[in-house]
Protein backbone atom coordinates (compact mmCIF):
# COMPACT_ATOMS: atom_id res chain seq x y z
CA UNK A 1 0.00 0.00 0.00
CA UNK A 2 2.89 2.72 0.81
CA UNK A 3 4.34 1.89 -2.55
CA UNK A 4 0.87 2.69 -4.79
CA UNK A 5 0.76 6.38 -3.23
CA UNK A 6 3.62 7.33 -5.40
CA UNK A 7 4.73 9.38 -2.46
CA UNK A 8 6.72 6.87 -0.78
CA UNK A 9 9.85 9.03 0.19
CA UNK A 10 7.37 11.63 2.01
CA UNK A 11 6.01 9.09 3.95
CA UNK A 12 8.98 6.98 5.13
CA UNK A 13 10.35 10.70 6.13
CA UNK A 14 7.12 11.52 7.85
CA UNK A 15 7.68 8.03 9.42
CA UNK A 16 11.03 8.66 10.89
CA UNK A 17 10.13 11.94 12.63
CA UNK A 18 7.23 10.99 14.21
CA UNK A 19 9.28 8.23 15.69
CA UNK A 20 12.47 10.30 16.97
CA UNK A 21 10.42 12.63 18.19
CA UNK A 22 8.74 10.06 20.48
CA UNK A 23 12.22 9.14 20.58
CA UNK A 24 13.15 12.07 22.07
CA UNK A 25 16.08 12.48 19.97
CA UNK A 26 18.45 15.28 19.88
CA UNK A 27 16.91 17.67 16.63
CA UNK A 28 20.94 17.87 15.22
CA UNK A 29 21.25 14.13 15.72
CA UNK A 30 17.80 13.89 13.50
CA UNK A 31 18.64 16.41 11.26
CA UNK A 32 21.79 14.53 10.29
CA UNK A 33 19.76 11.18 10.13
CA UNK A 34 16.91 13.11 7.94
CA UNK A 35 19.78 14.25 5.68
CA UNK A 36 21.85 11.12 5.08
CA UNK A 37 18.43 9.47 3.95
CA UNK A 38 17.58 11.94 1.54
CA UNK A 39 21.05 11.39 0.29
CA UNK A 40 20.57 7.53 0.29
CA UNK A 41 16.86 7.63 -1.23
CA UNK A 42 19.21 9.93 -4.20
CA UNK A 43 21.60 7.33 -4.32
CA UNK A 44 20.98 3.71 -4.02
CA UNK A 45 17.89 1.84 -6.38
CA UNK A 46 15.53 -0.29 -3.60
CA UNK A 47 16.85 -3.41 -5.08
CA UNK A 48 20.70 -1.86 -4.17
CA UNK A 49 19.22 -0.73 -0.44
CA UNK A 50 17.86 -3.85 0.05
CA UNK A 51 21.03 -5.97 -0.80
CA UNK A 52 22.99 -3.75 1.14
CA UNK A 53 20.83 -3.88 4.29
CA UNK A 54 19.93 -7.78 3.98
CA UNK A 55 24.05 -7.82 3.80
CA UNK A 56 24.91 -5.85 6.78
CA UNK A 57 22.41 -7.73 8.98
CA UNK A 58 24.02 -11.35 7.67
CA UNK A 59 27.62 -9.94 9.03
Amino acid sequence: MLFDTGRFKDIVLAYLIISMRAAHSPQEEAMNLLDTLNQAFDKFTAEEALERYRGSIQQ
